[in-house]
């Protein structure tokens, strides 16, 4: 009974005990850490690698196009060929049409309403 007296008063103290650390104390923070030069040559590396992707991407386009209705149903999106590129397709959203690409070597197929491959989406031929 007194030892689990003792573990219940020690645990307290040990819960509410304000801890100090010693200014002498090292976590291996190397010297001179958070200087400019580092700091500049993170930055550098970033914004280089930030321009890059920022330059793969391009804005799309959006047609206003009678085929496409104004309300969406997100259980059946509406996709339709581009005409004259059977590469892209048209994905309505809001009444509006917005010109997609599909993936390299893939064609947009009309019966199917996706992406496929060539023999089987039969773009060509049309």
């Amino acid at each position: 009974m007194n030892a689990l007296i003792v573990l219940t008063l020690a645990v307290i103290a040990g819960v509410s005990a304000q801890y100090t650390y010693n200014s002498n104390y090292e976590i291996g923070v190397p010297q001179g850490y958070g200087q400019d030069q580092y700091n500049q040559q993170y930055n550098q590396q970033y914004n280089q690698q930030y321009n890059q992707q920022q330059t793969q991407y391009k804005p799309v386009q959006a047609i206003p196009d009678a085929r496409c209705p104004r309300t969406d149903d997100p259980l059946r999106p509406v996709h339709l060929p581009y005409n004259g590129n059977c590469a892209k397709f048209m994905k309505c959203t809001g009444g509006m049409g917005f010109v997609m690409d599909c993936p390299a070597g893939l064609e947009f197929s009309a019966r199917m309403s996706r992406c496929d491959y060539p023999a089987l989406a039969q773009c060509s031929r049309f």
